[in-house]
């Protein structure tokens, strides 16, 4: 999900895990340092330090403070300001007791990866800047394991290189008339790591999405009538499984009605040990919401939302496992 956040200026990607915990909220004042994860069967907690006057360096921790004798601690060290972070990823998935939390984690620079730490099983999640510069991240935490974690982000000048962007202190007034790009962007996907992925573009607008349905817990395809910019209509392939039983049509009225975006749920499919798909899915408007389609509660169930940004989805994307594995959409922010 994307849009902005409580910090002005800021662009607001997840968070990714559960909903229960204290939120936190780390802005960066310089470049990372170093990031050290504690992990065992989940991510316990994740810390970051960085050393904005080459004294002593700060840290903050959040997560579980004392490490469990099964846990590892490892420690990232980063060449900065010349090493940066491109994307972060991983699964978040239910622990006994706990419902969500982070299952694993990676991070990407720009120069290295580091992980998956953790066990890489449940939910994937990721994200991968592009025209934009991490700045901070977010999330939820009970104090005993990584619930959430989340990225905050500002659009990146064409005529600046991504360590420009610290000079002491985030200028974030910088960042505030360059809030929200005016281009298509990718939001996701969100859903199962695995599958066939395909991108259907950009597009004018959507007019029509048909939901196939079946008798299982999941959703079994989508299949999207596009409007192109000369007005023509354009109908996409089914993506995921052409077995379901039952097509559920959204249709986006003719008056000014376009897609904002989409929330929902995703997890395992009931009799497919092992498997994970997107199972529930809701269509938000300018003028309402169409759903929930699938089924949208249930155990090991986690949430998905694209719908904090304020924009346009002009297309999609994700991916397919039978199912409908992953999906993802391309919005055009206001």
């Amino acid at each position: 999900m994307g849009g902005t956040s409580d910090y002005k200026g800021l662009i607001t990607h997840g968070p990714w895990g559960g909903s229960g915990g204290k939120k936190w909220v780390y802005i960066l004042q310089c470049p990372v340092e170093k990031i050290i994860v504690r992990h065992g069967t989940v991510v316990d907690s994740i810390e970051f330090q960085t050393n904005c006057s080459k004294g002593a360096p700060q840290s903050s921790l959040f997560g579980d403070k004392i490490s469990r004798s099964t846990s590892k601690v490892t420690t990232i060290s980063m060449d900065s300001p010349n090493e940066y972070l491109m994307s972060i990823s991983g699964t978040v998935g239910s622990v006994p007791g706990y419902n969500v939390v982070v299952k694993s984690i990676c991070f990407k620079t720009n120069l290295n990866l580091y992980g998956p730490y953790g066990i890489d099983r449940g939910t994937a999640f990721s994200y991968e800047v592009k025209d934009e510069v991490i700045v901070g991240f977010h999330g939820l935490t009970n104090s005993y394991y990584l619930n959430a974690i989340g990225v905050y982000a500002i659009h990146k000048s064409p005529a600046s290189p991504p360590t420009s962007t610290y000079e002491g202190k985030i200028k974030i007034e910088l960042c505030c008339s360059k809030s929200i790009m005016k281009l298509p962007r990718d939001a996701g996907p969100w859903g199962a790591c695995g599958g066939q992925p395909w991108d259907d573009g950009v597009f004018s607008t959507i007019k029509q999405v048909r939901v196939h349905l079946g008798e299982l817990n999941v959703i079994y395809g989508l299949q999207f009538e596009y409007l192109k910019s000369d007005g023509k209509s354009v109908l996409s392939e089914i993506h995921g499984g052409t077995h379901g039983v039952k097509i559920h049509l959204v249709n986006l009225d003719d008056n000014g009605e376009f897609l904002t975006g989409i929330s929902g749920f995703c997890g395992p499919v009931k009799g497919f040990e092992g498997l994970e798909a997107v199972l529930s899915i809701k269509f938000h408007t300018n003028l309402r919401i169409h759903g929930p389609y699938g089924e949208d509660r249930g155990a090991g169930y986690v949430s998905y939302s694209s719908t904090a940004s304020s924009g346009k989805v002009v297309g999609f994307h994700g991916k397919s496992n039978g199912f409908l594995s992953a999906i993802g959409v391309h919005m055009k922010y206001f």
